[in-house]
């Protein structure tokens, strides 16, 4: 993403009274929390009393109504000055981002840094980088010329800077040569440990279908699991729940859909009945992690 001025879509939001949410009804608008934050889609069923105390305890239920917004600008970027490439500490070996510009340039593949070329007499060095690959996707093919957006994740920081695809080899395996780093950003400082932070969460058992997902709170998160209030907890350790949340960071939407392990259940919560399940992902994503430890460096 650029530094220029974009427009979006914003959302009025319409806060709502419990009386005005049907229950074991298809909704015919969607349901989100204060920061938009989808808590049920249109055509959901809130299941019963329970599963709507549930979450206007944990969550501020708006009805929302899309609306133009003016433009605004893109003020991710932090730093008191340029930053080069000696300064974001990357090494051989280091797991990068990369988002290319053809038809899948919204989504973030995963690559590792191989090499670095011999500095020139201004100080800059070209990256070598693997193929970028995603599972599920085929990898990544980089064209000549192409500009990539790449996200870096060191022990000095998070790190956004744009390359130019100088070559691409075949032999003796596919990798791409880029350019030096262009405009490098400060994210934000990286810490990792849990975060605490207030998300939706939909999730069911691992194998039940769709329509059995119940809604939760994530209470605190990390790039390998959360701790995630439900409101009529069932689970026990060593279960599987298909899970699925999304979040923004960057300005980019991301939404994760994996499975978690429960490895801890929490005592019952008199008040309402919920407890909290300790979740480790099971599996997510190379980019994705990027983009959830992307996400807790803006948040820390």
């Amino acid at each position: 993403m650029t530094e220029e001025t974009v427009a979006e879509a914003r959302q009025l939001l319409v806060r709502l009274h419990p009386s005005e949410i049907p229950l074991n009804a298809a909704l015919e608008w969607p349901i989100v929390a204060a920061d938009g934050a989808l808590l049920f889609a249109a055509g959901a069923v809130v299941p019963d009393a329970s599963a709507r105390e549930f979450m206007f305890r944990h969550f501020e239920p708006h009805r929302a109504v899309q609306e133009p917004a003016p433009s605004v600008p893109d003020d991710a970027a932090a730093g008191d000055g340029p930053l080069t490439l000696e300064d974001i500490g990357l090494t051989i070996g280091a797991r990068v981002g990369l988002r290319g510009t053809g038809g899948t340039g919204s989504v973030m593949y995963a690559s590792r840094v191989i090499g670095f070329s011999t500095p020139r007499r201004n100080g800059d060095r070209s990256l070598f980088v693997t193929q970028p690959v995603m599972t599920g996707f085929s990898p990544l093919d980089l064209t000549l010329g192409e500009q990539v957006d790449l996200v870096a994740l060191t022990g000095r920081g998070v790190f956004r800077f744009a390359c130019t695809v100088d070559a691409t080899c075949r032999e003796p395996f596919n990798y791409a040569v880029l350019s030096a780093p262009g405009a490098i950003r400060r994210l934000r400082t990286r810490k990792f440990a849990r975060m605490p932070t207030r998300l939706a969460a939909h999730f069911a058992p691992d194998g039940q279908p769709h329509a059995a997902r119940q809604l939760g709170r994530v209470s605190d998160i990390s790039p390998y699991g959360m701790s995630l209030t439900a409101a009529n907890p069932a689970a026990h350790v060593g279960d599987r729940l298909r899970l699925s949340f999304q979040f923004k960071t960057d300005g980019v939407d991301v939404k994760i859909d994996t499975i978690a392990i429960v490895r801890h259940v929490g005592t019952i919560d008199p008040a309402d009945g919920s407890a909290a399940y300790g979740l480790e992902f099971e599996s997510v994503e190379p980019s994705q992690r990027i983009a959830l430890k992307s996400f807790m460096a803006e948040h820390s």
